[in-house]
């Protein structure tokens, strides 16, 4: 992992942190997307209420890589939080300038 990755690895995890220490009891998806405010829409219609991104980057490879990552950390960290059935890398990921990590919760 790159060093630049590293820093936004540690960013992220300080975010998913900040989430569950506020709202303990919640539920969470750690996703990816190259369009935030679709993404949000369709998470909406899912019954999550409220959508942030928690990384960002110009690399599909980087974007596969943080999502893989932080989702194999939160399932040791906070399993009983988290709702991702798979550890990442699937979905439909256009090309784009600019793609996120996000964590949606309910």
């Amino acid at each position: 992992m790159s060093e630049e990755n590293l820093l936004k690895l540690v960013s992220a995890i300080s975010e998913i942190k900040k989430f569950t220490i506020q709202f303990p009891n919640s539920k969470f998806y750690i996703g990816k997307t190259d369009n935030m405010q679709r993404r949000e829409q369709e998470h909406l219609l899912e019954g999550y209420n409220n959508i942030i991104p928690i990384a960002e980057t110009s690399s599909i490879d980087d974007l596969n890589e943080l999502e893989k990552t932080l989702i194999k950390l939160s399932r040791v960290f906070y399993e009983e939080n988290l709702e991702n059935d798979r550890n990442g890398g699937g979905g439909k990921i256009t090309d784009s300038p600019i793609y996120y990590i996000y964590l949606a919760s309910k």
